[in-house]
Parts: structure tokens; C-alpha cells; sequence
């Protein structure tokens, strides 16, 4: 039988794991889809992620303003999806 302390010390080895861009991506244009339907998608593109940041590239300066006005929001979403505080900011350009 395996003691408490050796369970505990191995559970938090899933949240050292590095995230990848793809499941960044995957999840931040779920959230896009269901805030803003398929209007949003077309509009809002996810070009990379790095250091805790996305970039993205709008479609129009409406949808820059739109994002910018909902990032804190964003960050927030996209962070429980992933379960961590993995996304720091969110970076827009037109």
C-alpha cells in the first residue's frame, strides 16, 4: 500500500508540462465560436502562442475593439479551460 505523502508528491507532475501552441489554439477558438458563433471565427484568428501571450489578427478594427473590450474576460475563460493560469495577455493586431 502506498503512503499519502507519495501520492501527493506525484500529483502535480502533470501541471509542469509544457503547453503547446495547438491546444492553446483549440481552446481559444472553442470559446471564440461559442461568444461569438461563426461570425467570430472567420473574424478572429489565432496567429501563434508564446511566453503566455496570443497574438491574434482581426478581420476589421471592430473586432480589434470587441477583443480588446472582452480580453480580461478571455484570459480568464481560456485559463479555466486549461486549468492553470498558463495565459497572461492576449495580443491584437489589425
Amino acid at each position: 500500500m502506498k503512503s499519502l505523502g507519495n501520492f501527493l508528491k506525484y500529483k502535480n507532475l502533470k501541471k509542469n508540462k509544457e503547453l503547446d501552441q495547438d491546444t492553446v489554439f483549440y481552446i481559444f477558438k472553442k470559446i471564440i465560436k461559442v461568444k461569438y458563433g461563426e461570425i467570430g471565427l472567420l473574424n478572429v484568428k489565432v496567429e501563434y502562442y508564446k511566453n503566455g501571450k496570443i497574438f491574434l489578427k482581426m478581420g476589421n478594427s471592430n473586432w480589434a475593439n470587441e477583443i480588446w473590450l472582452n480580453k480580461k474576460m478571455l484570459i480568464v475563460e481560456v485559463n479555466e479551460q486549461i486549468g492553470g493560469d498558463e495565459i497572461k495577455d492576449i495580443k491584437i493586431k489589425k
